[in-house]
């Protein structure tokens, strides 16, 4: 979107939604407006059991719509949730302004942001997949994937055309993001005898200046949503006794489109493969809460729910008076495992450090492992990769036993390795 538009926020509150959260999204479609660099001139809002089928806003909100973007010189209108094809259409008809959806909103706010080729590709992916569902006024844009005229066959209707466009595009896009994953897990197996720690957390939280505070890094910043959306990682400084990394994330947000998740899936990778999630809350917000749960939404759907995490509350140095002396309890009763913190004045840091290396501790507790004598290979994989606290020999079993420290993520692979070993001999016998 462009400085020069201006838009009206449109949004309906159903029986299902209390109004105190209705209230709250529509205030975060604003700031979401305000990212994308347009101008919000004015906010309708209408109460219904539930949305229209063919207009979602009553026909007689949709003429006032009307009205009010002419007043008021607006082109565009924003709905606070995502509309049917037959909704854009009826309601662009109705008020001759362009229609966007909330995931419109976020898919074009990404790509915006998006910095690096991987990023470029995923959000581009996304808003296919998305548009596939829709196909409203793609022609314009899809002409230029093709070359436009003359690529049309005799007889073909274009919602035809539009699909096998995207289809096309889509396939080309994954291609491109599977060699891209597969450079990015090389890099990931390189690390793999450092620890791990990802940044997780709603959009805004701080994250990547608790970025920038944990590794003298200089990320860019800045007080609005998805200033993020590269991974990006680096060593830790401090006095950890141990190589630790930590990757900066993009961040999440409620209703995050399940397209972009799906997208976004090699990025989020480094949240999965995390041996610690520091999850960053925004402790000056009136509905953390609520934030914290979307949050732990996103970590489930991609499998990552049930990882070490350590909740980080952030911007305290925005929190004074009793309500703050309430609130602090009140984490200390939730999340007994917690820190408080400023990431932009450095309040806390000292505890977060000694949070991270009371972790590294624990992950690496010593544990024995017998290795067949042949897997020499493997014996010194771990050798490399870990501290080797003592090492014997069972000549009866033929096995070295490995008392060692080494990363927690590394021991599923290990163990495999030597299960394959064993099943492979026991059957050859």
């Amino acid at each position: 979107m462009h400085p020069e538009y201006r838009v009206i926020l449109i949004g309906v509150h159903t029986d299902s939604e209390t109004r105190e959260h209705f209230d709250e999204t529509m205030e975060e479609l604003s700031q979401l407006a305000t990212t994308s660099g347009v101008v919000v001139v004015d906010s309708l809002v209408q109460h219904l059991k539930k949305p229209h089928v063919a207009t979602y806003v009553g026909k007689g909100k949709l003429g006032e719509i009307a009205n009010v973007a002419k007043n008021r010189h607006a082109h565009t209108l924003i709905f606070n949730n995502n509309l049917s094809p037959t909704q854009s259409r009826e309601i662009s008809d109705s008020t001759h302004c362009n229609v966007v959806d909330r995931t419109e909103l976020i898919l074009d706010i990404f790509a915006q942001h998006a910095r690096t080729k991987q990023a470029k590709l995923q959000v581009e992916m996304a808003q296919l997949e998305y548009s596939f569902t829709k196909l409203k006024n793609l022609w314009k844009h899809l002409s230029r994937i093709q070359g436009g005229i003359g690529f049309r066959g005799p007889g073909e209707k274009q919602i035809e055309v539009d699909r096998r466009l995207i289809r096309r595009r889509i396939g080309i896009l994954k291609e491109k993001l599977k060699t891209i994953g597969q450079v990015n897990q090389t890099k990931r197996k390189r690390r793999s005898s450092f620890i791990s720690v990802a940044l997780v957390g709603y959009t805004n939280a701080g994250k990547s200046t608790l970025f920038n505070q944990l590794t003298q890094e200089n990320r860019y910043t800045a007080d609005k949503l998805f200033a993020t959306l590269d991974a990006k990682t680096r060593r830790l400084s401090g006095n950890f006794n141990q190589d630790v990394v930590l990757t900066d994330t993009i961040g999440f947000i409620r209703k995050l489109p399940h397209k972009l998740i799906s997208s976004f899936h090699s990025t989020l990778q480094e949240v999965v493969d995390a041996d610690l999630l520091l999850h960053v809350v925004d402790v000056s917000h009136p509905n953390l809460f609520e934030l914290i749960q979307s949050v732990d939404d996103v970590l489930q759907e991609i499998s990552a729910y049930d990882k070490d995490l350590l909740m980080v509350f952030n911007k305290v140095d925005r929190m004074e008076g009793t309500h703050f002396l309430f609130l602090k309890k009140k984490l200390a009763e939730m999340y007994p495992d917690h820190v408080l913190i400023s990431a932009i004045s450095g309040q806390g840091m000292d505890e977060l450090e000694n949070k991270i290396v009371t972790f590294i501790g624990h992950t690496r507790r010593a544990r024995e492992i017998r290795i067949p004598a042949e897997m020499t290979n493997l014996k010194g994989f771990i050798k490399r990769s870990g501290e080797v606290l003592a090492e014997e020999y069972d000549a009866r079993t033929h096995e070295a036993i490995l008392t060692v420290k080494i990363p927690r993520q590394l021991y599923p692979a290990i163990e495999k390795q030597i299960s394959d070993f064993n099943l492979k001999k026991y059957i050859h016998k």
